[in-house]
């Protein structure tokens, strides 16, 4: 009997030997798979914050570059601006010298005949110079009626030039959505753009010349939409433009500004009040605007 309970032992003990030493194995090779994952997750874990670095470099690489297009868009707009100046200004000259040709002649022509002139004559001559100079029938003094009319000429031929130069027009073709606040609304299809002024891509309208302006703009909001914009100069409200579509239908809201502009003023179009608003394309929403003046 102790034979047996001797041998019952030994077994036992062997049967709890084995399984230690196999359980003991298993868990020293959990620890070394345990150490490679983390090992793993370490380096994806730099890997990571490598690549929002490299993020975040190319966005500060995207911000300058957008600065430095916009800085081009507005040196090649004062350029045009200038170019024109010189155009008008050679015009004026060209205009100036001929007038100063034909008025030395006439002078010169009367200042001679009036020397040649005898007493007589010269009383005859301010008899005739009065009765020119006296009211006609209109009730007007010729000289002055003809200095109107040349007057009016110019001022319509300035105003000609002027509207002729530059203008713009855009319609919002894409719905815009997720608009914060003070974010431009880009009216994205030109459908003129006289003058280069409005740049499609940010949806700002940069003055090529200094003058007055009509600016107008129209903005539908989606169904059961509200939207409360504003057209700025340089930054600065002029006006607001509202709508709020309700019973499932869409609203229009838009507004006309007359502004005194000097050469690279901007204006724009952008949402000051609700954040995330969104604004209905479909060629429904329009940025409109013209130089009716120079100054």
């Amino acid at each position: 009997m102790k034979t047996i309970l001797s041998v019952s032992s030994c077994w036992f003990l062997f049967v709890f030997i084995h399984v230690e030493a196999v359980t003991d194995g298993d868990f020293q090779s959990l620890l070394a798979r345990l150490s490679v994952l983390e090992e793993k997750q370490a380096n994806l874990e730099t890997e990571n914050k490598l690549s929002q670095e490299r993020i975040a470099d190319l966005e500060k690489y995207k911000i300058l570059s957008d600065k430095r297009v916009a800085s081009l868009e507005r040196k090649n707009a004062l350029c045009n601006r200038r170019q024109g100046d010189i155009i008008k200004k050679l015009y004026a000259d060209k205009v100036a010298l001929e007038t100063d040709k034909i008025l030395p002649d006439a002078t010169t022509t009367t200042n001679e005949y009036d020397k040649n002139l005898s007493a007589s004559d010269r009383k005859i001559a301010t008899l005739e110079n009065d009765y020119a100079a006296s009211p006609n029938l209109s009730g007007k003094d010729d000289r002055y009626s003809a200095a109107d009319d040349i007057a009016v000429l110019q001022s319509k031929q300035k105003r000609f030039v002027a509207e002729g130069t530059v203008a713009f027009s855009a319609m919002k073709v894409a719905h815009q959505e997720h608009v914060g606040i003070n974010q431009n609304i880009v009216f994205e299809q030109v459908l003129t753009n006289e003058g280069g002024g409005y740049h499609q891509n940010h949806g700002v309208f940069i003055a090529p010349q200094s003058g007055i302006y009509v600016f107008s703009s129209t903005i539908l909001c989606f169904q059961n939409g509200e939207v409360l914009a504003e057209m700025v100069h340089n930054g600065n409200p002029v006006t607001n433009i509202y709508c709020h579509g309700d019973s499932g239908r869409h609203d229009q809201g838009s507004q006309t500004v007359v502004i005194k502009m000097n050469a690279g003023d901007e204006v724009a179009v952008r949402n000051f009040y609700h954040a995330d608003d969104s604004i209905w394309g479909g060629q429904f929403s329009s940025f409109s605007g013209y130089l009716i003046w120079l100054q």
